[in-house]
């Protein structure tokens, strides 16, 4: 786990102290303060990721930098002062983001438990199942409410920020002023764009765009899921391999623990992911982030991402070998392929 300065956690847990306790003269939030402690963390958090020699250590890294653009997403929900409307007032959102950046461990627990014995096969067949279903029920769950927010904002603007290869920070900066909830914005923006990896914004963007056309109900999003994850077909190979393999049990056995980690590691990603989405709903209703054309183009570009993201995690984790440039954890099939090849 990389470790975080404990200036930029502190500042953190001031600015998301409940409204009651913000307005004590006990708590003094510093939002520039907190501006540079970010962007330190996040360049710690891009470094360590890039460092990572294991999955783990990749998929640590990467809950505490979902969670640290969620940070900057909170914060400037704070700023804005929309404390009666607000969708942290009950801390829960609060809570989760100091959880991921001081313990995401606890977040890649999974949340699937091991199926009582009936033979080494039968457990693995049955944990395959289970964490694909898992894995493709919850992607679809966020995916879905990532584009139903995403389309609430003009098409034509989300067709604009497709063709972003990235944001002229600079140029923002001197067009709005350096105006503290902007600047924030733009944090987040760039630590999803270290978490999609900065040569794969462009494709990644257009992609998701061409995605959004298309996906406009629920029950579209669940129908391309399961064309994009492939799980059933992935289970069928699975099930073939299985049956199929003339090893010992206990090799069988030891890869029903491997499959089940990988259920905990998506989960932490997408509850981090889900809380990510649900920000920025809510900060794109703020004056500065609704102000043309820098401010909603952001916005915008920071679903795409974030949708991408979700999208391409979810793959990665049933099957790490179609997409090579979004390749974090040996998926379900790649494990499956590689361990039980006769």
């Amino acid at each position: 786990m990389t470790s975080l300065s404990p200036n930029y956690l502190n500042q953190l847990q001031t600015l998301l102290a409940s409204p009651a306790i913000m307005r004590g003269e006990a708590a003094q939030p510093q939002p520039d303060v907190f501006l540079a402690e970010s962007r330190d963390a996040g360049a710690a958090l891009v470094a360590a990721l890039s460092e990572a020699e294991t999955a783990q250590a990749r998929s640590r890294v990467e809950v505490q930098l979902l969670a640290a653009a969620a940070a900057d997403l909170a914060v400037i929900e704070r700023l804005a002062g929309r404390s009666t409307t607000s969708i942290m007032r009950d801390d829960a959102i609060a809570q989760l983001i100091q959880q991921a950046l001081t313990d995401p461990d606890a977040l890649l627990r999974p949340t699937i438990h091991p199926p009582r014995y009936r033979g080494a096969d039968r457990d693995l067949l049955a944990t395959i199942y289970q964490t694909l279903i898992s894995i493709e029920e919850s992607a679809t769950e966020t995916t879905a409410d990532a584009i139903t927010a995403a389309l609430s904002m003009d098409m034509a603007l989300l067709r604009e920020a497709a063709k972003l290869a990235g944001l002229d920070v600079k140029q923002i900066l001197e067009d709005m002023g350096g105006e503290e909830i902007v600047t924030l914005a733009i944090e987040a923006w760039q630590k999803m764009s270290f978490l999609i990896g900065e040569d794969n914004v462009a494709k990644v963007q257009e992609t998701m765009g061409e995605v959004i056309e298309k996906l406009r109900e629920k029950t579209a999003v669940s129908s391309y899921m399961e064309r994009f994850l492939a799980t059933e077909a992935i289970y069928r190979e699975s099930r073939s391999l299985v049956q199929h393999y003339n090893g010992s049990d206990q090799k069988i056995a030891q890869l029903t623990p491997k499959i089940i980690a990988l259920q905990g590691s998506f989960s932490g990603r997408n509850k981090v992911a889900a809380s990510l989405i649900r920000l920025l709903s809510m900060v794109k209703l703020i004056k500065a982030l609704r102000t043309p054309p820098w401010g909603p183009l952001i916005v915008a570009s920071g679903y795409l991402l974030i949708i991408g993201y979700e999208l391409y995690s979810a793959h990665d984790h049933v099957d790490s070998d179609r997409y090579p440039f979004f390749d974090r954890v040996a998926g379900v099939r790649t494990i499956l392929a590689t361990e039980l090849a006769n």
